[in-house]
Protein backbone atom coordinates (compact mmCIF):
# COMPACT_ATOMS: atom_id res chain seq x y z
CA UNK A 1 0.00 0.00 0.00
CA UNK A 2 1.22 3.53 -0.88
CA UNK A 3 2.53 5.19 2.21
CA UNK A 4 1.29 8.28 1.46
CA UNK A 5 -1.90 7.08 1.18
CA UNK A 6 -2.05 5.05 4.42
CA UNK A 7 -0.71 8.37 6.29
CA UNK A 8 -3.10 10.72 4.57
CA UNK A 9 -6.39 7.95 5.31
CA UNK A 10 -4.81 8.32 8.98
CA UNK A 11 -5.12 11.59 9.30
CA UNK A 12 -8.55 12.09 7.95
CA UNK A 13 -9.58 9.24 10.67
CA UNK A 14 -7.87 10.93 13.37
CA UNK A 15 -9.34 14.30 12.54
CA UNK A 16 -12.89 12.40 12.06
CA UNK A 17 -13.38 10.66 15.63
CA UNK A 18 -11.65 13.95 16.88
CA UNK A 19 -14.54 16.03 15.24
CA UNK A 20 -17.09 13.31 16.24
CA UNK A 21 -15.72 12.82 20.10
CA UNK A 22 -15.84 17.06 20.71
CA UNK A 23 -19.42 16.86 19.29
CA UNK A 24 -20.32 14.29 21.93
CA UNK A 25 -18.81 15.64 24.46
CA UNK A 26 -19.97 19.50 23.82
CA UNK A 27 -21.91 20.92 26.26
CA UNK A 28 -24.94 23.67 25.70
CA UNK A 29 -26.77 26.02 27.61
CA UNK A 30 -30.32 27.55 26.51
CA UNK A 31 -31.43 30.45 28.58
CA UNK A 32 -35.41 30.27 29.01
CA UNK A 33 -35.78 34.21 29.05
CA UNK A 34 -33.88 34.56 25.76
CA UNK A 35 -36.50 32.60 23.66
CA UNK A 36 -39.53 33.50 22.31
CA UNK A 37 -41.93 30.77 21.82
CA UNK A 38 -41.57 30.35 18.35
CA UNK A 39 -37.44 29.54 18.75
CA UNK A 40 -38.50 26.93 22.02
CA UNK A 41 -40.54 24.70 19.43
CA UNK A 42 -40.11 21.00 20.13
CA UNK A 43 -40.28 20.32 16.17
CA UNK A 44 -37.53 22.20 15.81
CA UNK A 45 -35.05 21.48 19.06
CA UNK A 46 -34.82 18.21 20.67
CA UNK A 47 -35.08 18.80 24.06
CA UNK A 48 -34.68 14.68 25.17
CA UNK A 49 -31.04 15.46 26.15
CA UNK A 50 -31.40 18.86 28.02
CA UNK A 51 -31.97 18.97 31.88
CA UNK A 52 -33.85 21.85 33.21
CA UNK A 53 -32.97 23.78 36.14
CA UNK A 54 -35.37 24.90 38.56
CA UNK A 55 -35.36 27.60 41.40
CA UNK A 56 -37.04 26.48 44.49
CA UNK A 57 -37.37 27.87 48.03
CA UNK A 58 -34.54 30.39 48.13
CA UNK A 59 -33.58 29.78 51.88
CA UNK A 60 -32.78 25.71 51.23
CA UNK A 61 -29.08 24.84 51.09
CA UNK A 62 -29.83 22.94 48.04
CA UNK A 63 -32.13 25.31 46.24
CA UNK A 64 -32.00 24.52 42.95
CA UNK A 65 -32.98 21.13 41.68
CA UNK A 66 -32.08 19.26 38.41
CA UNK A 67 -34.42 17.04 36.52
CA UNK A 68 -35.17 16.02 32.85
CA UNK A 69 -37.00 19.04 30.94
CA UNK A 70 -40.14 18.41 31.03
CA UNK A 71 -42.11 21.08 28.23
CA UNK A 72 -45.82 20.34 29.11
CA UNK A 73 -44.83 21.19 33.20
CA UNK A 74 -46.41 24.52 34.46
CA UNK A 75 -43.08 25.51 36.23
CA UNK A 76 -40.64 27.32 33.91
CA UNK A 77 -37.07 26.57 34.66
CA UNK A 78 -33.90 29.20 34.64
CA UNK A 79 -31.87 27.27 32.13
CA UNK A 80 -31.81 24.08 30.37
CA UNK A 81 -28.17 22.50 29.82
CA UNK A 82 -26.96 19.25 28.17
CA UNK A 83 -23.73 17.44 27.45
CA UNK A 84 -22.53 17.35 30.89
CA UNK A 85 -20.49 13.87 32.05
CA UNK A 86 -22.30 14.25 35.31
CA UNK A 87 -25.12 16.68 36.86
CA UNK A 88 -26.81 16.22 40.61
CA UNK A 89 -30.51 16.12 41.49
CA UNK A 90 -30.41 19.27 43.52
CA UNK A 91 -27.53 21.78 44.13
CA UNK A 92 -27.19 25.04 46.27
CA UNK A 93 -26.56 28.01 43.85
CA UNK A 94 -28.00 31.65 42.70
CA UNK A 95 -29.49 33.18 40.03
CA UNK A 96 -28.21 36.67 39.53
CA UNK A 97 -29.44 37.38 35.60
CA UNK A 98 -27.87 40.76 34.95
CA UNK A 99 -25.03 42.77 33.61
CA UNK A 100 -22.43 43.17 36.01
CA UNK A 101 -20.28 46.57 36.95
CA UNK A 102 -17.05 47.55 37.74
CA UNK A 103 -16.92 47.58 41.62
CA UNK A 104 -19.04 44.99 41.98
CA UNK A 105 -18.47 41.90 44.51
CA UNK A 106 -20.27 38.67 45.00
CA UNK A 107 -19.24 36.24 47.94
CA UNK A 108 -20.47 32.76 46.90
CA UNK A 109 -19.49 29.54 49.20
CA UNK A 110 -20.22 25.96 48.09
CA UNK A 111 -21.15 23.92 50.74
CA UNK A 112 -18.99 20.06 51.04
CA UNK A 113 -21.53 18.21 53.10
CA UNK A 114 -19.54 15.68 53.51
CA UNK A 115 -16.55 17.52 55.26
CA UNK A 116 -17.82 20.60 55.92
CA UNK A 117 -14.62 22.14 57.10
CA UNK A 118 -13.87 22.03 53.08
CA UNK A 119 -16.08 23.82 51.88
CA UNK A 120 -15.25 26.38 49.28
CA UNK A 121 -15.61 30.20 49.84
CA UNK A 122 -15.54 32.62 46.29
CA UNK A 123 -14.95 36.17 45.75
CA UNK A 124 -16.89 36.74 42.01
CA UNK A 125 -15.87 40.67 41.39
CA UNK A 126 -15.98 42.84 38.94
CA UNK A 127 -12.96 45.60 37.65
CA UNK A 128 -12.75 48.15 35.13
CA UNK A 129 -11.90 51.76 34.90
CA UNK A 130 -14.89 54.13 33.67
CA UNK A 131 -13.70 56.52 30.96
CA UNK A 132 -15.72 60.41 31.31
CA UNK A 133 -16.44 62.05 28.49
CA UNK A 134 -14.88 65.56 27.68
CA UNK A 135 -16.28 67.98 29.89
CA UNK A 136 -18.42 65.82 31.16
CA UNK A 137 -21.23 66.05 28.33
CA UNK A 138 -23.76 63.70 28.10
CA UNK A 139 -23.43 60.21 27.79
CA UNK A 140 -20.48 61.31 30.61
CA UNK A 141 -18.63 57.99 30.03
CA UNK A 142 -17.14 56.76 26.53
CA UNK A 143 -16.20 53.56 27.15
CA UNK A 144 -15.28 50.92 30.75
CA UNK A 145 -11.57 49.67 29.94
CA UNK A 146 -9.79 46.60 31.41
CA UNK A 147 -13.38 45.86 32.55
CA UNK A 148 -12.53 42.37 33.84
CA UNK A 149 -14.32 39.28 35.39
CA UNK A 150 -12.40 37.66 38.19
CA UNK A 151 -12.81 35.31 40.91
CA UNK A 152 -10.19 34.14 43.95
CA UNK A 153 -10.58 31.47 45.87
CA UNK A 154 -7.41 31.11 48.76
CA UNK A 155 -4.54 31.99 47.09
CA UNK A 156 -5.87 31.96 43.53
CA UNK A 157 -7.10 34.74 41.45
CA UNK A 158 -7.91 34.37 38.27
CA UNK A 159 -9.25 36.51 35.46
CA UNK A 160 -11.83 35.08 33.70
CA UNK A 161 -13.01 37.02 30.91
CA UNK A 162 -11.64 40.59 29.87
CA UNK A 163 -12.89 43.37 27.36
CA UNK A 164 -13.49 47.06 26.48
CA UNK A 165 -16.77 48.24 26.31
CA UNK A 166 -18.09 51.78 24.71
CA UNK A 167 -20.92 53.39 25.51
CA UNK A 168 -24.22 54.43 23.78
CA UNK A 169 -24.51 57.80 22.59
CA UNK A 170 -28.17 57.91 24.08
CA UNK A 171 -26.68 56.48 27.43
CA UNK A 172 -25.48 53.14 29.04
CA UNK A 173 -22.66 50.87 27.39
CA UNK A 174 -22.97 48.74 24.31
CA UNK A 175 -22.68 44.77 25.38
CA UNK A 176 -20.64 43.63 28.84
CA UNK A 177 -20.55 41.19 31.07
CA UNK A 178 -23.61 39.02 32.41
CA UNK A 179 -23.55 36.77 35.68
CA UNK A 180 -26.25 34.38 35.18
CA UNK A 181 -25.79 31.85 37.32
CA UNK A 182 -23.47 30.77 39.75
CA UNK A 183 -23.81 27.21 42.13
CA UNK A 184 -22.17 23.53 41.93
CA UNK A 185 -23.73 21.67 38.64
CA UNK A 186 -21.77 18.58 38.92
CA UNK A 187 -21.12 17.77 42.29
CA UNK A 188 -17.73 18.09 42.88
CA UNK A 189 -18.29 20.97 45.03
CA UNK A 190 -16.15 23.69 43.08
CA UNK A 191 -18.07 26.94 41.94
CA UNK A 192 -19.62 26.68 38.55
CA UNK A 193 -20.70 29.61 36.66
CA UNK A 194 -22.63 30.52 33.39
CA UNK A 195 -22.08 33.85 32.16
CA UNK A 196 -22.67 35.87 29.00
CA UNK A 197 -20.27 38.21 27.28
CA UNK A 198 -21.26 40.96 24.54
CA UNK A 199 -19.50 43.39 22.80
CA UNK A 200 -22.73 44.46 20.93
CA UNK A 201 -26.63 45.26 22.00
CA UNK A 202 -28.01 42.67 19.65
CA UNK A 203 -26.39 39.50 21.09
CA UNK A 204 -24.51 37.71 23.69
CA UNK A 205 -22.32 34.77 23.74
CA UNK A 206 -23.02 32.32 26.93
CA UNK A 207 -20.18 30.45 28.38
CA UNK A 208 -20.63 27.80 30.95
CA UNK A 209 -17.02 28.04 33.24
CA UNK A 210 -16.92 24.55 34.72
CA UNK A 211 -15.03 23.58 37.86
CA UNK A 212 -11.65 22.09 36.82
CA UNK A 213 -11.57 18.82 38.86
CA UNK A 214 -7.39 18.73 39.16
CA UNK A 215 -7.43 22.29 40.66
CA UNK A 216 -4.81 23.31 37.95
CA UNK A 217 -7.22 25.84 37.27
CA UNK A 218 -10.07 27.43 38.91
CA UNK A 219 -12.42 26.52 35.89
CA UNK A 220 -12.76 24.88 32.16
CA UNK A 221 -14.44 27.43 29.59
CA UNK A 222 -17.03 25.96 27.14
CA UNK A 223 -18.50 28.13 24.81
CA UNK A 224 -22.66 26.90 25.29
CA UNK A 225 -24.51 28.41 22.99
CA UNK A 226 -25.62 32.36 22.36
CA UNK A 227 -29.18 34.78 23.24
CA UNK A 228 -30.16 37.08 21.05
CA UNK A 229 -33.11 38.84 23.14
CA UNK A 230 -31.93 39.25 26.92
Amino acid sequence: MNIRFLVFSLLIYCNIYSQNLEKENSISVMLMNCYEGSEMDETKIDFSDYFAVYEKEKYLITNFEIKKYDSDSIVQPKFLIKGLDSIKGSTNGKWIDRKMYPGETIIFSVPNSEDEENSRSYSIYIKGELIETENNEFPYFKKIENYELRVAFGKTNESIEKMHIPSFPSGGFEGGIYLYWIGDLNGDNRLDMLVGTSTHYAGIELIFYLSDKTDKELFIKHKVGSCSSC
